[in-house]
């Protein structure tokens, strides 16, 4: 994406904020929730790209007053690496295998600012922590805390890598997720603002020895590019009727689908 667009979105974003909502809403019932996560990443053999994960998740939304609870469903993870050289799928047994725990949120009324705060929320994939907070995620496929989460057969979760178009295989990895959400209620039907982020990931075991290498990465350091959407949708709707308007709300920041 150019920096021109991304300039573009941290417009809107700014004008939100300026003409928030008159009055207050209910932001109770089922939202579709687009993440955009764009990372520095050293890929094997391809080096550095700016590689961009966009998530999709149907959220349920309990409102109590100013408090929010939110119910995730995840429907969807698509990575785009950035270069023709490398290319990440993240399966359809990894996205059905997370259970997300309950987030919490607060929403200041209109009059302030109508500022949706989701609270820091972490996310532990393929193991089990006494302390997800704190603790090191294993390095061992034989520690006992690692998990077959997607019940594959292998330790942790699965994803599939191809470098070169000729190194094509599995890495099974732990993964932390910690983020936070910033934005503010458009209308009774939109919520968009920023994510602040972070993820650690390590590889336990891999179908190739290249795969075995751990891929650091950080986020970009514009952290207006990293972003969501909250759509309300249909109470009957499903990950299945989500998935095909992935394209168009992702356009709303200028990421096309991988």
């Amino acid at each position: 994406m150019s920096r021109g667009a991304w300039a573009l979105v941290a417009a809107c974003l700014t004008s939100v904020s300026a003409g928030a909502p008159s009055g207050d809403v209910d932001l109770s019932g089922r939202w579709a929730m687009v993440q955009v996560y764009p990372e520095l990443a050293t890929l094997p053999l391809a080096g550095e790209t700016l590689r961009t994960t966009a998530v999709m998740q149907l959220v349920e939304i309990i409102q109590t007053g100013s408090l929010l609870s939110l119910r995730d469903t995840y429907c969807s993870t698509v990575v785009d690496d950035g270069t023709a050289l490398a290319r990440t799928v993240i399966p359809e047994v990894f996205v059905r295998a997370l259970r997300p725990g309950t987030r919490f949120a607060s929403l200041s009324p209109a009059s302030t600012g109508g500022r949706f705060v989701q609270d820091e929320y972490i996310e532990v994939r393929g193991a089990r922590l006494a302390n997800p907070e704190e603790d090191r995620l294993p390095t061992n496929p034989n520690d006992p805390r690692v998990v077959d989460q997607d019940g594959d057969g292998f330790p942790g979760m699965t994803i599939r890598v191809t470098v070169l178009g000729f190194v094509d295989g599995a890495a099974y990895v732990v993964q932390r997720v910690r983020y936070r959400l910033l934005g503010t209620v458009v209308d009774a039907d939109t919520v968009r603002g920023t994510i602040d982020w972070s993820t650690e990931q390590v590889v336990l075991a891999a179908s190739t020895p290249l795969l075995r290498v751990d891929a650091p990465s950080r986020p970009h350091p514009d952290s207006s590019r990293s972003a969501f959407l909250m759509t309300r949708v249909d109470p009957s709707a499903d990950c299945d009727a989500l998935r095909p308007r992935l394209s168009e709300w992702l356009g709303v920041f200028g990421v096309p689908l991988p």
